[in-house]
């Protein structure tokens, strides 16, 4: 009786023992089940794509990793720097296998000499600076003319005309005087009138010399004792007559023109360039002048002048270059075409099959690694047929995308809005 009474005790303390066990076992596997079932994946290259499971990247094919305890889903990983910011395009992984099938080819971004080609066409003219006109400063009438038609070609010091002068006539019969009365007092340097008389000589002189008769006529004058009522006129340069109003018997005014004589060993050429490309010209610059009917002949030139002024309705400058023309083969009024070469020196530079021109920015694909590439906005500066600029961007020694290049950007806008979908369920899979 006494043992039954025991055991009744000792029954329902065992079954609460067990029963409590039970309890505790049950509770600790729904605990694993529940930290199982709370587990989230998410993507390294984009932290804000998560999932319940693991997998594979819908964006870049990368797997996905687990999301550790206190890490924020919509922050980057761990050690990972921020991607630049660029609105419709994301970073995509691509396998080698596929870049390869793709033809997807990179340049390293450097530093190089950058020039530009600037090409315009030109008109020669004359050298205004290498322009003579015969003008006498004194009135009368043309004599005889040595040089009768416009184009022909002068010496310097060639006779043009003679021509006929009162005023000039009575000039020299002064000086004459004024010379005679000094010879004779030469032989009494100490007579009083011997210095007026040296003075009045050298008045008279300086009256014919700023009439521009020469030397060689004062001379004549001095050694015949006869003024002459006639003036040869000698070319001051030499050239070809561009102009003549210089005919036989035809009076003329003081300070009229009779002929204007250019120098064709020298000329100049008037080109224009684009007021865009108006600032890649310097003073000093070099270039070729080409001739295509000339059997492409080529003439070095140098720029000498930039006219201070723009075009208004044409929105082009005006430049002016120079040429030797020693043989006379160019004149006035021919074209030829122009070649410039803009230097802009040392810069980082990127091809420019690796920019993508959007319109409101440039866009241009790094390589991160052997199977990542990332969008890049870049701050382009001067812009080559080949090259670009890189003000900002990338950086020296990185890789950009040449060839495939709108193969990946497709890519990556596809990615792109697979991601802004995602994330506007929430980024849960």
């Amino acid at each position: 009786m006494r043992n039954r009474l025991i055991l009744l005790t000792v029954l329902p303390l065992l079954a609460l023992g067990l029963l409590s066990a039970g309890c505790k076992k049950s509770e600790s596997g729904h605990q694993r089940a529940e930290a199982a079932q709370s587990k989230k994946y998410h993507c390294p290259m984009h932290p804000t794509y998560v999932s319940d499971k693991p997998g594979d990247c819908p964006i870049c094919n990368m797997k996905l990793v687990p999301i550790k305890e206190g890490q924020d889903h919509s922050a980057h990983g761990a050690g990972q720097a921020e991607e630049p910011k660029v609105p419709g395009r994301i970073a995509i992984s691509l396998s080698p296998d596929k870049q390869q099938m793709i033809g997807l080819r990179t340049s390293t971004v450097e530093k190089r000499e950058l020039s530009q080609a600037v090409r315009t066409t030109a008109t020669f003219e004359h050298d205004e600076t290498r322009l003579a006109r015969i003008a006498p400063r004194f009135g009368g009438w043309v004599r005889d003319l040595k040089i009768n038609f416009t184009g022909q070609q002068v010496e310097k010091g060639q006779p043009l005309l003679t021509v006929y002068s009162p005023d000039l006539l009575s000039a020299e019969n002064e000086y004459l005087l004024a010379f005679q009365r000094l010879e004779q007092l030469k032989k009494n340097p100490a007579d009083p009138q011997y210095e007026s008389a040296r003075r009045l000589v050298e008045s008279a002189r300086r009256k014919l010399t700023l009439w521009e008769i020469g030397d060689e006529e004062i001379r004549a004058i001095e050694q015949t004792g006869q003024p002459k009522d006639e003036l040869l006129v000698r070319s001051p340069v030499s050239g070809h007559v561009v102009a003549k109003t210089a005919v036989e018997g035809k009076s003329f005014m003081a300070g009229e023109t009779l002929y204007e004589i250019a120098d064709l060993s020298h000329l100049w050429l008037r080109a224009y360039v684009f007021e865009f490309e108006s600032p890649l010209i310097k003073v000093g610059q070099k270039a070729r002048v080409i001739l295509p009917y000339l059997g492409n002949k080529t003439y070095e030139s140098t720029v000498t002048f930039l006219y201070p002024h723009i075009e208004p309705q044409t929105r082009r400058a005006e430049i002016r270059l120079e040429v030797d023309n020693p043989q006379h083969e160019l004149r006035p009024a021919m074209w030829g075409n122009v070649e410039l070469d803009a230097s802009f020196g040392e810069v980082l530079a990127v091809p420019a099959s690796a920019v993508i021109d959007t319109g409101a920015r440039y866009v241009a694909f790094v390589q991160r690694d052997e199977a990542h590439l990332e969008p890049r906005e870049l701050k382009i500066g001067t812009k080559t047929d080949d090259y670009y600029e890189v003000l900002d961007g990338v950086k020296d020694g990185e890789k950009v995308v040449t060839r495939a290049l709108f193969l990946v950007d497709s890519e990556s806008q596809l990615k792109a809005a697979i991601a802004g979908m995602g994330a506007a369920g929430g980024h849960q899979h």
